[in-house]
């Protein structure tokens, strides 16, 4: 009887409520969601490890979506992550073009400098760069022109290409309208990748691990995203925070982090905004607590997973409840990134796409490798539905502040005062803001017509932001196997 009421009730959502559901159910997937439910209320009174009490929520149902995170984790683990892991490896998404130092717009960004030498940054020197990559030579097409026909090398001709023959004001004018064209709503600031205030990064030389950033400095980026961007549920009391404007605030007049129980006030819109902001931070700390920074008592430094790091901050005696709640969202930011690109698959395998970098053999195995993972996106069967959203009568208007308050939140990480933390906050805001413009912009990327064009600095963010969020979800798993061995050896020592 209890097995059955607790069926029922996981099930009637589904029935009265499926229409606020993101992710495109499959039947098969509901007879699996039930089965699930019964087994899982089989074993309901069995006895649960306190230190997997981390991943007790990372079952089921994922928040606003009718998928199951099993079935995600098996295809991430199995089918992404391994040409994920190789394709950000290649030349085309290896190095990344970016500015280090623009200004801060909230707060005094020179404030808590990160003086430790992990927070550097090494940018490329010009002849450490790919050849097709360099000054000038960035946007040009995959084919020696040398061997090309005239008739080939206009057939060939992509809306990136660069155009001797216009003038330099001419060739500005035109990308301003093809930027103006390409979506009414622009997620996040484009950068001139001709400009001299941007420069090439090699990300495996510079990869994102704990760096020892922390403190007020660190956490002042997170309280300004949360409290000046995340909408708050329409049932909270609301005060004037002289520091962030129109946010909740306590008696005290300090800071209140919206719970997830707050977000029950929220239409799905503001609830999918939150959730996917609080995944991509999730995804970010994951990252820091599995490459975390030790020294030993020589001073020596080396990384590596630290499994108390992780329960600090994700266990929910720690977090009031919390921290499986933000481990769950990782998986809705999947979700979302996916969807986008799969929906995107047409713009990145037609001819006219290429990802140039001067050499032919490697650009080939690139396109390749990219339309390798397109597929498998292509085939996943639960895929998020963007199309669900913003369908009232307010939705343009809810669809650009969604749009502003991301946009700001890509702003803030300019705000970062370690070069590296930055760096990688950039370049991953910036992955989840192309995806968002690719689901809710007003062209069809994939439509008829001509689709509004990415630049290289967007679809190398897009890769390498998914490859982030699919190595967060593989490193659950190797913390899920710490948590396991670690209370089997308490167990032992008893």
């Amino acid at each position: 009887m209890v097995t059955f009421v607790f069926v029922v009730v996981h099930l009637l959502p589904f029935f009265f409520q499926r229409k606020k559901y993101v992710c495109i159910k499959e039947s098969e997937m509901f007879l699996k969601y039930f089965c699930f439910l019964l087994l899982f209320c089989g074993t309901f009174g069995s006895e649960k490890s306190k230190d997997d009490r981390c991943f007790c929520q990372l079952t089921g149902q994922i928040d606003d979506c009718f998928c199951d995170i099993e079935t995600l984790e098996k295809f991430n683990n199995e089918q992404v992550f391994p040409i994920l892991s190789e394709l950000v490896k290649q030349d085309f998404f290896r190095y990344y073009k970016v500015n280090l130092f623009k200004q801060c717009k909230y707060f005094d960004g020179d404030i808590g400098l990160c003086e430790n030498e992990s927070c550097g940054v090494k940018i490329c020197a010009e002849e450490d760069i790919p050849v097709g990559l360099r000054n000038g030579n960035f946007n040009k097409p995959t084919y020696d022109e040398s061997q090309a026909s005239d008739t080939e090398c206009t057939k060939r001709t992509t809306l990136g290409d660069i155009n001797g023959t216009l003038s330099n004001v001419t060739m500005d004018v035109l990308d301003s309208w093809d930027k103006h064209d390409d979506t009414t709503y622009q997620f996040c600031d484009i950068d001139d990748e001709s400009s001299t205030n941007l420069y090439y990064i090699d990300l495996l030389a510079n990869p994102e691990r704990y760096t020892g950033y922390k403190g007020p400095m660190a956490w002042r980026i997170w309280k300004a995203i949360y409290e000046e961007n995340c909408f708050s549920p329409d049932t909270m009391t609301r005060n004037i925070n002289p520091i962030f404007g129109n946010v909740p605030v306590g008696k005290s007049g300090k800071h209140v982090q919206i719970s997830s129980s707050d977000l029950q006030g929220m239409c799905l819109e503001k609830r999918i905004f939150y959730r996917v902001i609080s995944g991509l931070h999730t995804s970010i700390n994951t990252h820091l607590s599995a490459e975390y920074l030790f020294e030993d008592g020589w001073g020596e430094q080396h990384w590596g997973p630290n499994l108390a790091e992780f329960q600090r901050r994700f266990d929910p005696q720690q977090t009031k409840q919390e921290g499986p709640v933000r481990l769950k969202n990782l998986y809705l930011t999947y979700l979302l990134e996916l969807r986008a690109l799969s929906k995107a698959t047409s713009y990145f395998t037609s001819e006219d796409f290429v990802l140039f970098t001067g050499n032919k053999k490697k650009d080939k195995k690139t396109k390749e490798m990219l339309t390798s993972l397109l597929d498998h996106t292509k085939n996943f069967p639960m895929h998020f539905d963007e199309g669900l959203m913003f369908k009232d009568k307010n939705a343009k208007l809810l669809k650009k502040e969604f749009v502003d308050r991301f946009l700001n939140v890509t702003r803030i990480i300019d705000c970062v005062t370690c070069e590296k933390c930055r760096l990688w906050g950039k370049l991953q805001t910036k992955g989840l803001g192309t995806a968002l413009k690719i689901l809710f912009s007003e062209k069809e990327i994939d439509g008829d017509g001509k689709p509004f064009r990415l630049v290289r600095q967007e679809v190398v963010s897009l890769v390498n932001g998914f490859a982030r969020l699919s190595k967060s979800i593989k490193y659950l798993d190797m913390f899920h196997k710490m948590h396991v061995e670690q209370d089997k050896e308490r167990k032992d020592e008893l």
